[in-house]
């Protein structure tokens, strides 16, 4: 899709839906306003192994172990997505762009951290093609409890429902329950539906505006002990401000080359 079609698409588009048209404007709006928020991050980890010996001490020993789970797991993500390298982006086939999706560094933190805390509930935003999502079903699947519910919605013209979550295995679909819409207007909702949780996982849009309502809807809802995650921390001061305003020291995950990930957890 050359630049001249892609306007006319997005232009017919968000005539055709003038809602969905609002958004994709306030999301441009949003994106242009992060200049203002900036903040250099400094990682705590390089390896996401170290961040979770500093969390859990007492399971140094069975990491390794715990990593090996996902061999299968991750040879399935690998073939969904070597499947799409042939596709045209943005295209019904390929609606997100595959080199947006979670690293598998953050993956492996979040399915190891999932494995030994053991949550009941945990609430994430941003679904995309499900990468994320399967890590975090799978150790759910492991520990044979909990559920996850992802938030996700349809912005542009070439996404659709049945795209949100397509790489996550079907037999990790029974502890899944995808609610369609934006965060901004089904956080609230779920959470209270929800009443307590133990990790919430911000993996939408990343705009300092957006991350801020997250975090600052989420925290409430999350029980003592438990986690606030984040994918791109870096991209504005968001994560910064909302350690910083309630006096907390997070986990940084990551380095100044590559995608940085925040941790934080609730105090007992």
């Amino acid at each position: 899709m050359n630049r001249f079609s892609f306007y006319m698409t997005m232009l017919v588009f968000s005539l055709l839906h003038p809602q969905r048209g609002l958004q994709l404007l306030q999301t441009a709006r949003q994106v242009n306003e992060d200049s203002n928020y900036k903040h250099e991050y400094t990682p705590t980890h390089d390896r996401f192994e170290d961040a979770i010996k500093s969390l859990f001490p007492e399971h140094d020993k069975k990491i390794e172990v715990i990593k090996n789970e996902t061999q299968h797991l991750q040879t399935q993500l690998v073939a969904f997505f070597e499947g799409l390298k042939g596709e045209q982006f943005p295209s019904k086939k390929k609606p997100y762009p595959t080199e947006y999706s979670l690293d598998n560094v953050s993956g492996m933190f979040v399915y190891v951290l999932c494995r030994i805390y053991k949550p009941q509930f945990v609430v994430e935003t941003g679904v995309a093609y499900g990468n994320s999502s399967s890590f975090i079903l799978q150790a759910l699947h492991e520990n044979k409890k909990g559920h996850l519910y992802s938030i996700d919605h349809v912005f542009k013209p070439w996404e659709s429902e049945k795209a949100i979550g397509s790489a996550i295995p079907a037999k990790l679909k029974d502890r899944w329950t995808l609610v369609f819409g934006p965060a901004c207007k089904k956080l609230a909702e779920t959470l209270g539906s929800i009443g307590q949780i133990d990790v919430f996982f911000h993996d939408s849009l990343h705009t300092y505006k957006n991350m801020t309502f997250e975090f600052n809807t989420a925290w409430p809802h999350l029980r003592k002990g438990g986690f606030l995650l984040s994918d791109d921390i870096g991209d504005n001061s968001a994560f910064h401000q909302f350690c910083s305003s309630l006096s907390l020291k997070p986990i940084i995950i990551g380095n100044k080359k590559e995608s940085l990930f925040g941790v934080l957890q609730k105090p007992l």
